[in-house]
This record gives structure tokens, sequence and C-alpha cells, in this order.
């Protein structure tokens, strides 16, 4: 088959024996080896902040393989598939400019440290670009993952439903019937439009876009408009979220422990933490989310109530790491009682949490690409 050009071989060839599928995103790099079915997908996750360091991308992702392939026991990797959201980032000044970088350094590590190694770049065309022919298919790789993810689900795991997938940073909800992804929207923008992408995540999604207001001692006050914690607070106050005291990434650049986002959170109304009781913060911290879920469920709920009548076999697929977000949703739908499958009892919670990566590695093996 031809995509604009591209040369891509499809026809049947003996299975590689390890694939590296890797989803570059603006603040995270998801990194995992996929070999023969019965074997354990190994997966490695770093922080990234892309908007800080981007020339340093190749290196970072040279220093995760290096992590993650050393911990495989045995295979050689035949292949590297890609997908990607960094292109976004605050340092590009367009798609354009983020989508080539981008692949000049995966281009560069994959030259470095896997010489050899066929190489492509997943695009919402449903097919593989290479790295030479990338500038020519920007929009199509630009924001590919959840393309990659959903067609990986639709064909392999649930043909008809709903996948809901829930990020440090968005939620994507995609439609599937058939094994096919049937939304037409592409870019952000379109599927901002039509409530397939929300832009609320589990960690970074700030407080002040979810709330403008919370009830504090019998009184609603307005939030103040800055970055001073985010949902991640939430979250590590109520317990659904572990403390991770070495982390520093959040809001204020201090740990990501109960203490730290206590500080924060109260900071949102003006208090200083004395000034805000445990119960009093968590009573807060319960807005926040109640708040994050409302905007999750409204697009949930549009999504089933545009499948009507539902397939027989119509299942909600759960991915990502903030899949308590949903909890409530589910109890709340008129069709509650809808199968439900959970990606993390299938492929493990880490596999899950990179599951754009594991997906556009099994989508290189379903078509046994060789991109020329």
């Amino acid at each position: 088959m031809n995509e604009g050009g591209v040369a891509i071989d499809r026809q049947p060839r003996t299975a590689p024996s390890q694939v590296l599928g890797v989803d570059v995103g603006g603040a995270n790099l998801k990194s995992v080896l996929i070999g023969e079915e019965s074997t354990p997908i190994l997966s490695c996750d770093s922080f990234f902040p892309m908007w800080r360091q981007p020339d340093q991308l190749a290196d970072q992702l040279k220093a995760d393989w290096e992590t993650l392939l050393g911990r495989r026991t045995c295979g050689s990797v035949d292949a590297v598939a890609v997908t990607m959201t960094g292109e976004l980032a605050d340092c590009f000044k367009n798609r354009r400019h983020g989508v080539t970088h981008i692949v000049d350094h995966v281009r560069r590590a994959v030259s470095d440290a896997l010489p050899g190694t066929s190489l492509g770049f997943y695009s919402t065309a449903g097919s593989f670009v290479s790295a030479q022919e990338a500038e020519h298919h920007v929009d199509g790789l630009a924001a590919s993952n959840w393309h990659a993810l959903a067609t990986w689900i639709g064909s392999c795991i649930s043909p008809n439903g709903l996948l809901i997938d829930i990020g440090s940073t968005t939620t994507d909800i995609i439609p599937l019937q058939n094994g096919e992804v049937i939304t037409s929207s592409k870019t952000d923008h379109q599927r901002l439009r039509d409530g397939s992408l929300v832009y609320v995540g589990c960690r970074r999604t700030p407080v002040c876009s979810l709330v403008d207001s919370l009830v504090f001692e019998g009184k609603r006050i307005p939030v103040m408009n800055e970055l001073f914690a985010t949902v991640d607070d939430a979250r590590l106050i109520l317990g659904t979220q572990a403390e991770a005291p070495d982390d520093c990434d959040s809001a204020d650049g201090r740990p990501r422990d109960r203490e730290s986002a206590h500080r924060r959170l109260a900071k949102m109304i003006g208090l200083d933490p004395n000034e805000m009781s445990h119960a009093s913060a968590s009573n807060a911290a319960k807005q926040v989310l109640h708040a994050a879920r409302e905007r999750i469920t409204s697009s949930v709920t549009g999504w089933i109530e545009r499948q009507q009548p539902l397939h027989e076999d119509f299942t909600l697929v759960l991915s990502g790491h903030g899949q308590e977000l949903v909890a409530d949703t589910f109890a709340s739908l008129q069709n509650s009682s809808l199968p439900k499958l959970d990606l993390r009892k299938m492929i493990g919670s880490e596999a899950s949490r990179a599951a754009p990566a594991v997906a556009v590695a099994k989508q290189w093996i379903a078509l046994r690409c060789s991109i020329q």
C-alpha cells in the first residue's frame, strides 16, 4: 500500500523478534519492548518536559532505551515504531516545527543506539511513514497516539464500544464500531470540537481550570487564577495517588506528598496551610475531583448517546493511569451495566500507562511493516 507516495511493504513476513514502541509526549516519554505474545511487555517511562529541553530529546531516548534493553533476556530489536503528541510543546512555533524536531531526534537516537533498525512513525491514516517522508505527513503524524491506541483496541480487544484513556494531561474518548475508529476528527482542534478529546488529566490539569471557586467553611470562595495547584494535589490529599516525595514535578516544584499538596491547594484560596484543616483540605480536594469527573462524564455520556442503539457487545475499555476519575461516572450512567474492560488487567499497570506505545508496536507487528 502507498500512502502519499510512501512505499510501505505489508506483505506477510516473519514476525519481528522484538519491536520497540515509543510514545513521545510533551511531558513524558514512554517506551515498551514487545516480543512474542507470551513474552511479558517491558516498559520504561521518564518525565521529560519537552518545553524546557527539546534539544536533549535524543539523549533522553537513548538513556531510556539503554535502561529498557538492559532488562531483556533475549532477542534483538528489529524495529522501532513511534507515535507522538509532544509537537504541541511551547518550544515549537507550530506543528510542523514540532513534528520535524521529534522525528529528527528519534532518528538520531535510533542511529546511535540501534543502528540498522527499521524505523517508522505512525500516522492517523492507519499506516507508518518513514523519517525521510515525515515532513510531507505532518498533520497525520501530529498527536497520533490516540489513533494508534484506538485502532489496536478496536482490532484486537473490543470491536464495539468506547475507549476511555486517561493520562496525565488529557482524556481520549474514542468510539469504536466493527473494529474501526468512527470519529472522523483527526486533529486536536477537530477532536476538541466533537468531544473525543477532553483536556482534563489525572496529574497536570490546573485546579483553576476546573473550578471557579471552592466552598470553604460554608462559604464559596473564588479561586486564584494561578498555577498554584493541580488535580494531582487533590488526588494526593485523598490518597487516590501514591505519594512520591522524590518527585518534584508539581505546581511549585516541591515534593509530591500530602503535606505539600495541602499547602498548594490552600494557596488556591489565599490561605497558608495552617489556616486550612485536613478535613477542609479533603473537602476542597473532593470538589476539584468532582469537577474533573464531570468534564469527562459529559463527553462519555454524549458519545454513548450518539451510538444508540448500542451494539450487543458494546464495551467500555479503560486505559491510562487516572481511571478512578471515571469510577463514579460508570455508576451514574443510565447504562451502568455496560461491560467494562480494564486494560491494566490485560497487559499490566505499567504497560497500560504506556498503552499508546504498546499499541504502536502491536500495530507494526500486525502490519509486518518494512518502510522503504
